[in-house]
């Protein structure tokens, strides 16, 4: 499974890992310095980097010359970077278990993938063909940590594949789990998510069948 950071350049990673260790910010000339590369690469890295809002700057505080930039990780910069969420999320799941139901349990779970969606279908949006909205929530379940590939199956429809489980662990505990996938893929997509193998239900895959609302008769 490949991490959303390991998806960008070598330079491009190694200039974020800089930012990382120095959360107070870096200059174009600090970063060229570190890096060992020069000031024009620095800087085409940090447009590419900031238009996909990893980082962000801001003026350095005057020292009596003419004031510099400083850069620094934006919050989805620093997503970037793997944590391990399990434990916590082993901890609610256990809380739940001792003060909800199932039926709760589900319709948090469907709640969650919803949020998720919503906050991320703009990107989708920006996109007019099917074949490209698609293609986008492919790279969105990449950034997440799913690898996935997409196939048309019809002129109708098509299948998300993914390659692992981001929820494994999780998911193998509390069967119900795959319901967060399915709710985020349904609000992300706004097509009815037909999950046809699960990984922790003895599958090879966890296939996603997409279908869209109009196309099968609702």
């Amino acid at each position: 499974m490949k991490s959303a950071l390991s998806l960008l350049g070598e330079r491009q990673q190694s200039l974020l890992t800089a930012l990382l260790h120095h959360r107070k910010g870096l200059t174009v000339e600090e970063l060229s310095s570190l890096l060992t590369i020069s000031r024009n690469a620095v800087n085409q890295h940090l447009t590419h980097l900031g238009s996909s809002g990893f980082i962000q700057s801001a003026l350095q505080e005057s020292t009596g010359g003419r004031p510099g930039r400083v850069y620094t990780l934006t919050p989805n910069g620093l997503e970037l970077f793997q944590r391990r969420y399990s434990f916590l999320a082993k901890l609610l799941l256990s809380w739940i278990d001792k003060n909800m139901g199932e039926h709760e349990l589900d319709v948090c779970l469907t709640e969650l993938g919803k949020e998720m969606a919503s906050g991320l279908e703009h990107r989708l949006t920006q996109h007019t063909s099917r074949s490209d909205k698609l293609q986008e929530a492919i790279t969105i379940m990449s950034e997440l940590g799913y690898d996935t590939e997409i196939y048309r199956i019809s002129e109708n429809q098509a299948e998300i594949v993914a390659n692992n489980c981001v929820f494994q662990e999780l998911a193998q505990q509390h069967q119900e789990f795959c319901k967060l996938d399915i709710s985020f893929l349904k609000h992300l997509l706004k097509a009815d998510i037909e999950h046809t193998e699960c990984i922790v239900r003895n599958g090879k895959y966890c296939r996603f069948r997409i279908t869209s609302p109009d196309e099968s008769g609702s």
